[in-house]
């Protein structure tokens, strides 16, 4: 009976010594994936201040663009405009408009 005492106390002790290697792994284990989670959450958040950063820039680049558009536009129709060209007609071309007697209508054959 002291034997069989004995053998199941050296079990008893071999089963703790294992149980507790076995914890020390996984707290071990559950540490690592903490610290490579936490890595994780930081780099995730540097991504994303990134995107944003680049994002405000794209906005304003584009608020930027639509500003010198509607300047592009502003320019284009007072260069098309008919006073615009009539002026400059005048002053570069020296041209006039014709008075009423000079003026030939002229029909369809």
């Amino acid at each position: 009976m002291k034997d069989l005492s004995q053998n199941f106390n050296l079990w008893f002790k071999r089963a703790s010594l294992q149980a507790e290697r076995y914890a020390m792994m996984l707290g071990f284990l559950l540490l690592t994936m903490l610290v490579i989670t936490a890595q994780a959450v930081v780099y995730g958040s540097f991504q994303a201040r990134g995107y944003i950063n680049h994002l405000h820039q794209l906005e304003k680049d584009r608020n930027d663009m639509q500003v010198e558009w509607g300047q592009l536009l502003l320019e284009q129709s007072s260069w098309g405009s008919h006073s615009r060209v009539e002026a400059t007609v005048v002053e570069q071309l020296q041209m006039s408009v014709p008075a009423a007697q000079k003026i030939i209508l002229v029909g369809r054959p």
